[in-house]
């Protein structure tokens, strides 16, 4: 064996560089995977920022479009049930004009002339007015016997019964209105006209007649509904015309034959949409006239057309939608050209943007290898420094033959640590427990808002024992400070070892002036609080509101506009107590004070809200009442009876004439003011006719307006309700019907609404689309309803779900 060769030992690897090699590789490796991930996320997000791009801007054009198309739709629909009642209060307005002549005629000249002289007289004055650019006219008649005394579209039927005209035109009054003119004197009817034109022609129109007793008369005028139609129609389309939204959008409407009848270029108007041809050649108006005659499938239609005369073309999108009503269809129409544009502009901006971020990562992740591996480098060498200690160390006392002992292994650094570890946990405790009161504070304020609003007291109780609990007190107490500061009233005690909770009845609650000496006195006088720890300083005062000698005691005072409001103490606790107490006191009392003072100012706010809201409704529906039955009256009157005269003049004195024509000019725009202002002032159908008739015409009304179906089930006792409150229960239903009508786009409303005692229940139901919960309340409308709802007392509740409906409930007690 001494002939061979011994191997080499080893050579290890050093366990004060390990950190060193081992960061090292990691670090290298990180860098290496970091790398490639980052490259390739970067070329992944471009990809998917582009796409994003793209696709975010064709959705913000389709939505605008959409938009637009539903802007136009909403116009014409709001325009076409405007047109119904603004038609129906000008035959209403009429009327009661032709009715204010009639009556001054008669009153007038009773006693000159006889009654069939009266009709004669006052059928001339009316023959000649006319309206609605000549389409309007007077008639009337006389109800009993069925004669025709004006009809001054054809005057040859005058004088007529019309029960003697077996083969003539059916001009009798339908049953329905007779029935009207007896009990109520007026009323309007939805069926037929009574224009020459449309003689013993039954089709939809709108008639109003009024009763006239002292010539037995029914005085009406009518308009036909293809007359409104028409006019309506042509309304709409000159606004069409000249429509414009963004920079170049507009709007192509044409009728189901293909007809275009509004397009921003007159020259195609007349002709068909087929012929609009875009840049490449293709008919894009038969692409537009196909997908309107769809029933389902997308509506965006998309084409090339030259920009601005030039060669370049860009894209343009339009979105198609049929209005049957009127067999026409829509088109709106933008240009998609600044698209690609900033399409353009966003890729370039992206791409500078991810090199710049590629380039700085690499330099900050290099920056960053560099500093780790400094540190890592740095530790190790302080580990092999502190190895080579403890190396040095154990050869020495190995050398030495030294023992460690105990006491050598207690290092200053562990005594230190030893220190600092029992000072964290000393703390800990501390912090604990201020935590374990902090959350037990908030608690209680939290507490406070699930107990009824109206238990003071119980709010009193339940806080003072919090307040106990948090101090770790045996007694409190809580005392209510007049305005004067002259007086204290125990309000509330807590003893915990008697478990007494409130007031007893040996507890003297009565008033206790501040200035006999006692802790609460001096608390209300300084405005500070007062902290004895000691058996000597509590000696001092007096014991109340305590029945027996304390040891510690704690009170504190709360302040509000600059005067004490409340006193509260606590008592004996197990320690002393210190300004912590104090502000934990300070803070939950103050929190409670500014609930009850808030609970209280709710109260009072509610109470004065709907005394205001009474007397304003009140006070608009006297002014609303005067303007509509008084003013607009007398100025009609004094309108026709000026037109009569201006005629008189105008072949004997011209001049006098025409300033008479100013002046009816200037009584026409008071007669068109006072309508206006009477209006948004009064409800006229509702004082009228009351609630249920109100509910009953605005049925009529929607189901003329959108293609949906309503049933209604109303109670009598409904028109027991008073006006203002019923005002507000008949637009609460409008808005409803016309929200669920108009968005929901249901085939079936139903409206029940019952009176059961004091209660009133009234419930919408449509079996529409429905919408989420979260988008409820959204709306102008919805807060309009809830308003209105909380002006009369009552509840709104709002149940809804997508493709299964909505139910609007509203209950409340509404009844005087």
């Amino acid at each position: 064996m001494k002939g061979k060769d011994l191997p080499a030992p080893r050579r290890r690897p050093s366990l004060s560089y390990a950190p060193f090699r081992a960061s090292f590789l990691v670090i290298l490796a990180l860098a290496f995977f970091i790398g490639i991930f980052w490259i390739i996320n970067e070329y992944q997000t471009y990809r998917e920022s582009i796409a994003n791009i793209r696709r975010t801007y064709l959705e913000l054009y389709e939505d605008r479009v959409l938009e637009e198309m539903d802007n136009m739709l909403g116009f014409i629909d709001h325009h076409r049930s405007q047109a119904d009642l603004r038609v129906e209060n000008e035959l209403r307005e009429k009327v009661r004009i032709a009715d204010t002549i009639a009556s001054h005629i008669y009153r007038m000249y009773l006693e000159e002339k006889s009654t069939p002289e009266l009709r004669t007289m006052v059928a001339e004055i009316l023959r000649p007015i006319r309206w609605n650019n000549g389409r309007g006219s007077y008639f009337a008649g006389r109800l009993e016997e069925g004669t025709i005394d004006l009809f001054a579209d054809n005057p040859f039927l005058e004088g007529v019964k019309l029960k003697q005209l077996p083969d003539g035109p059916d001009l009798s009054l339908p049953p329905a209105i007779i029935r009207t003119l007896r009990d109520k004197g007026a009323g309007i009817y939805r069926n037929r006209s009574m224009k020459e034109d449309m003689v013993g022609k039954n089709f939809p129109g709108i008639l109003f007649v009024k009763y006239f007793a002292p010539f037995d008369w029914y005085i009406g005028a009518a308009v036909s509904s293809e007359a409104m139609e028409h006019l309506l129609q042509e309304e709409v389309l000159s606004t069409i015309q000249e429509m414009r939204f963004d920079k170049d959008g507009f709007t192509i409407c044409f009728r189901f034959d293909g007809t275009i009848i509004s397009h921003p270029e007159k020259k195609f108007i007349g002709r068909s949409i087929t012929d609009l041809i875009d840049s490449q050649g293709a008919s894009y108006g038969l692409s537009i006239l196909e997908t309107a005659l769809k029933q389902e499938g997308d509506r965006h239609i998309h084409y090339q057309m030259n920009m601005g005369g030039s060669r370049k073309s860009g894209q343009r999108l339009s979105y198609v939608q049929a209005y049957p009503d009127w067999n026409w269809i829509l088109a709106t129409d933008m240009s998609m050209s600044s698209m690609e544009k900033a399409i353009a502009e966003e890729t370039r901006t992206y791409v500078t943007i991810s090199f710049n971020n590629v380039f700085i990562f690499i330099g900050l992740f290099s920056l960053a290898v560099l500093l780790l591996l400094g540190l890592a480098y740095y530790h190790s060498n302080k580990l092999r420094h502190g190895i080579s200690l403890f190396t040095d160390f154990f050869r020495k006392a190995a050398d030495n033959q030294v023992k460690i002992q105990d006491q050598d292994l207690a290092f200053a650094e562990f005594e230190d640590l030893a220190r600092l570890a029992n000072t964290m946990v000393d703390d800990r405790i501390q912090k604990e427990r201020i935590l374990r009161r902090d959350e037990l504070r908030l608690d209680t304020l939290l507490q406070l808002r699930i107990i009824d609003d109206d238990n003071i007291q119980e709010k009193y109780n339940f806080v003072l024992r919090r307040i106990v609990k948090i101090t770790g007190s045996a007694s409190g107490y809580i005392a209510l400070i007049n305005n004067s500061q002259t007086h204290a009233t125990l309000c509330s005690r807590v003893t915990i070892h008697t478990s007494q909770y409130g007031l007893g009845p040996d507890d003297n609650a009565d008033l206790r002036s501040v200035a006999e000496g006692d802790l609460i006195g001096t608390c209300v006088l300084k405005k500070q609080p007062s902290i004895l720890n000691t058996t000597a300083q509590t000696s001092r005062f007096h014991t109340y509101p305590y029945n027996r000698p304390v040891h510690r005691r704690l009170d504190v005072p709360i302040s509000n506009d600059s005067r004490v409001a409340l006193v509260a103490g606590v008592c004996d606790s197990s320690y002393d107590y210190d300004n912590s107490d104090i502000r934990q006191v300070t803070m939950l009392l103050e929190g409670m004070w500014l609930h009850v003072l808030k609970t209280c100012s709710e109260k009072e706010r509610a109470i004065l809200e709907r005394q205001v809201i009474a007397i304003s409704e009140e006070e608009r529906s006297r002014i609303g009442r005067d303007l509509h039955d008084d003013l607009g009256s007398h100025l009609s009157g004094v309108e026709l009876l000026s037109k009569v005269l201006h005629q008189k003049l105008e072949k004997k004195v011209p001049a006098e004439a025409e300033q008479l024509g100013t002046i009816r000019e200037l009584i026409r725009e008071a007669i068109e003011k006072t309508r206006r202002f009477s209006r948004g002032l009064y409800p006229v159908h509702i004082r009228e006719y009351g609630l249920k008739a109100a509910i009953e015409e605005l049925v009529v009304e929607l189901e003329q307006l959108f293609p949906v179906r309503c049933s209604l089930s109303i109670d009598q006792k409904v028109e027991k309700i008073a006006t203002n409150q019923a005002s507000h229960i008949y637009y609460i239903i409008r808005e409803a019907m016309f929200n669920a009508a108009r968005h929901g786009r249901p085939e079936k409303i139903e409206i029940v609404v019952r009176c059961d005692n004091l209660n009133l229940s009234v419930r919408i139901i449509d079996d529409g689309k429905g919408f989420a919960k979260k988008d409820s309340k959204k709306g102008m409308g919805l807060h309009t309803m809830l308003y209105r709802a909380k002006a009369i007392g009552a509840s709104l509740d709002i149940e809804s779900e997508p493709t299964r409906g909505t139910m609007i409930i509203l209950e409340g007690k509404v009844f005087k």
